[in-house]
């Protein structure tokens, strides 16, 4: 993708050394996905909801969480969509080390009942070539990124009314709460 697209606010996907799904894939496409738009733009970003279905791949529903403190989303998502997110993540360039991830600690409800996360870090560097004004690796330029934290893939839920309530601690003061009030559409017919 040309450098003169990503300042007009689309990512190009660099280079992934996972499997598309694997759970360390799934992982660096959110963060590619979460430098995908500028802060005006960014679902990370967003307080409302409003920007949750920006630039959704077509095989899962991203779901972001946020950069500091508590915030309540409200969003539709379309009908038999997996869900993957972080309920507590840390990104860094490669030329930074992760923080201890020993440290880390999260929860996830789903309508009100526990869901056990799964603790996923990547161990090779992947590209994110981020769009202009990206809150994540704040350039246009490639860096190689590292992630790691607590995620979870959701199988997709039913058509209705749900609420999916996410967060955690870097385990030194840093914290974020996330609730999401979703519905989700009846699939077509």
């Amino acid at each position: 993708m040309s450098l003169l697209s990503r300042l007009f606010g689309t990512a190009d996907p660099g280079y992934m050394p996972y499997a598309h799904r694997s759970p360390e894939g799934l992982c660096a496409r959110w963060v590619q996905w979460g430098a995908a738009s500028n802060i005006a733009w960014n679902p990370i970003a967003d307080k409302t909801g409003a920007r949750a279905g920006a630039k959704q791949p077509d095989d899962v529903w991203f779901l972001a969480g946020c950069f500091g403190g508590s915030v309540e989303r409200t969003c539709v998502v379309p009908a038999n969509k997996e869900l993957f997110f972080p309920a507590f993540n840390i990104w860094a360039s490669a030329k930074h080390q992760l923080p201890d991830p020993s440290k880390v600690s999260g929860y996830l409800k789903i309508d009100g009942e526990d869901v056990n996360l799964d603790r996923i870090y990547t161990q090779q560097p992947f590209v994110v070539k981020g769009a202009w004004g990206n809150p994540v690796t704040e350039s246009i330029m490639k860096k190689n990124m590292f992630v790691g934290g607590l995620w979870k893939l959701v199988p997709p839920l039913e058509p209705g009314e749900h609420e999916i309530y996410f967060g955690g601690s870097n385990g030194e003061g840093f914290t974020i709460d996330v609730t999401y009030k979703m519905i989700v559409n009846e699939p077509p017919r």
